[in-house]
């Protein structure tokens, strides 16, 4: 009877076609390179919705968030330094 886990679901508020899903941009904002500031925002903005859900009490420190990201972010090196730094910005805990 608690929430233990969300998942990060981006959309995109377009000014005339109104709210898009995934399916609708993520293939050409991957073609036109794009892709990898959408993954770190969208990782960010979860990061800091989670730290706030913490400090609020809406979140336990079992509670998790799930990012979904490119599978180009996957083929980054740097993906776990990456992902360490944006958490250590936010003050989101790893166990998050």
């Amino acid at each position: 009877r608690q929430v233990t886990g969300v998942e990060a679901l981006v959309r995109w508020q377009h000014p005339e076609r109104g709210l898009l899903g995934p399916g609708e941009f993520l293939e050409v904002a991957e073609e036109v390179g794009l892709i990898a500031q959408i993954d770190e925002w969208v990782l960010k903005e979860a990061c800091l919705q989670a730290r706030e859900w913490l400090r609020v009490g809406t979140f336990t420190a079992h509670t998790s968030v799930s990012v979904n990201l490119s599978a180009r972010a996957f083929a980054q090196e740097t993906l776990v330094k990456h992902v360490e730094a944006i958490l250590r910005d936010t003050g989101c805990p790893a166990s998050s």
